[in-house]
């Protein structure tokens, strides 16, 4: 196991020099985008934080790291890390897929539901998530500055989040750390339900499905997105099923914890499979990090998807 220190320094060298905690290709981050032409500039801003796309590189990440760890025991950081500087990491093609699929299909959404957005491509910065998680407050800080001003660069007045942690660190966290922020921030679930509500969004065939829904901690303990998803789901004909432990009361996936307490981690994700699967073997994630962590313990009965995958086979 890689101890908690080196993978602190990992994430802090890589955040400071690249924008990112981990080496991933800077065309990955914005290729999937390029097809849609979204503009550069906008009042309303899609916001991805580069979560999706690093969930393909965390364990190959990982397995790397471990092959270090004879240069991190001996305390030789500054190595390992110009070790891993060199490493082109190999994505896991199917997450790499899965990731792009779920980007593409939330543009589309939004397109549908008449939302005009921008992009900001190569200038898309990291969340900064895992510096804030774990306690690299100055670096943080430094980050999350930086985000804002890229933005406030682009013209934009309100931001549209893909996920539970660019949500939560932009809406939640940023105003603490930026003086005069003054971003609008929303989860595209958040702003499809209101499409949905105004009747702009409309479901173009009804899924006759029943799946259990897990709530990622974020969205359901900090930000209070709970109801939005259901109602997406439900509109679209989907049955939606509660577990044990669900809404506010979510449980942990085992994210965050893979990265240097794997056993942990696997143990958490397989509790709540375990819980779950006691509903249904058909399991809806809201959440990159969620779907990896469960999908890697999950049994080949099981089928777990990303609510955009849901929404498009009703809204698209």
């Amino acid at each position: 196991m890689v101890n908690l220190s080196t993978i602190l320094s990992v994430i802090n060298d890589f955040s400071k020099k690249h924008g990112y905690p981990f080496p991933v290709p800077e065309k990955e981050i914005y290729s999937w985008a390029e097809k849609f032409s979204l503009p550069r500039k906008g009042e309303v801003i899609l916001y991805t934080g580069g979560l999706y796309q690093l969930v393909p590189y965390i364990e190959p990440l990982v397995e790397l790291l471990e092959k270090r760890s004879s240069l991190l025991k001996l305390g030789k950081v500054t190595l390992a890390l110009s070790s891993l500087a060199k490493t082109v990491l190999r994505p896991r093609e199917d997450l790499r897929k899965f990731s792009r699929s779920v980007l593409e299909n939330i543009v589309k959404l939004l397109i549908s539901s008449n939302i005009n957005i921008a992009f900001l491509y190569e200038k898309e910065l990291y969340n900064g998530a895992l510096l804030y998680d774990f306690g690299l407050d100055e670096t943080f800080s430094e980050h999350i500055n930086k985000v804002y001003k890229v933005l406030k660069e682009s013209g934009a007045k309100k931001v549209i989040t893909v996920d539970p942690h660019s949500t939560n660190i932009l809406r939640s966290i940023a105003p603490k750390y930026v003086e005069n922020y003054d971003l609008e921030v929303k989860s595209y679930l958040e702003v499809l339900a209101e499409r949905l509500d105004e009747g702009v969004l409309r479901p173009k065939r009804s899924i006759n499905e029943r799946l259990v829904i897990h709530d990622p901690c974020l969205y359901a303990r900090f930000e209070n997105i709970i109801e939005e998803p259901r109602r997406l789901l439900e509109e679209a004909g989907y049955t939606v099923l509660e577990p044990p432990n669900s809404r506010r009361l979510t449980y942990c996936c085992g994210g965050l914890l893979e990265s240097v307490a794997p056993g942990l981690a696997k143990g958490v994700a397989s509790a709540r499979i375990s819980e779950l699967k006691s509903v249904s073997s058909n399991i809806v994630t809201l959440c990159p990090i969620c779907f990896a962590n469960l999908r890697r313990v999950a049994p080949k009965d099981v089928k777990i998807g990303d609510i955009s995958e849901y929404l498009a086979r009703a809204y698209l």
